[in-house]
């Protein structure tokens, strides 16, 4: 009875340890790191808030920071944003619940250098954002979308944006349905 009870208590630490442990995906030729989204150790936080505060944020900034932090990287991410061109407000806004040092602040700075305002480009990349993100932003407001829906289509998902991008590009006939599109809208405008 003992090597049974032994197995199924290894079994379920496995399965724990397997549901915490992260991985790799490639999906269109991307490497992405697929993590899990519960909190493996609550005294990350604490680490975050010593790594903010050892940086240029207050106590105080550091604990907003890090609120729920499951890692340093929202600690770093708020330090490299403020080395760049965002304020403490602004890097902190950005940062919080980041799961990544460097995704959300790749993300905005590539936002802010193309077609996006400061605002819009923190807009779109706070609360975990990649350069993904920004990415299918820059690409959707050279194509049909204006800025609001290119910020509200990347927000949320940008990998199935990007995708339908590639595929209109590499179908003839989608490309001929978008220029027949064009030409009876910009048509309405020349009345």
């Amino acid at each position: 009875m003992k090597p049974l009870f032994t197995l199924m208590i290894f079994v379920v630490a496995m399965a724990n340890t397997a549901h915490a442990d992260s991985f790799t995906t490639i999906r269109d030729g991307k490497e992405y790191m697929c993590t899990s989204t519960e909190p493996r150790n609550p005294g990350n936080a604490v680490d975050c808030v010593d790594t903010a505060y050892r940086g240029p944020f207050s106590k105080e900034e550091s604990m907003r920071i890090c609120s729920g932090a499951t890692s340093k990287a929202p600690a770093e991410c708020a330090t490299a944003a403020y080395r760049g061109p965002f304020s403490k407000e602004e890097s902190i806004s950005l940062c919080v619940r980041a799961t990544s040092a460097t995704g959300p602040v790749d993300c905005a700075t590539t936002a802010y250098r193309g077609p996006f305002s400061k605002e819009e480009s923190l807009q779109l990349c706070s609360r975990g954002g990649t350069l993904a993100n920004a990415e299918c932003a820059i690409k959707a407001y050279r194509g049909p979308y204006s800025k609001e829906e290119a910020l509200r289509l990347c927000k949320a998902e940008p990998a199935l944006l990007i995708r339908s991008f590639k595929l209109m590009e590499s179908s003839p006939e989608v490309q001929s349905k978008i220029q027949l599109f064009k030409a009876k809208v910009l048509g309405l405008f020349d009345r």
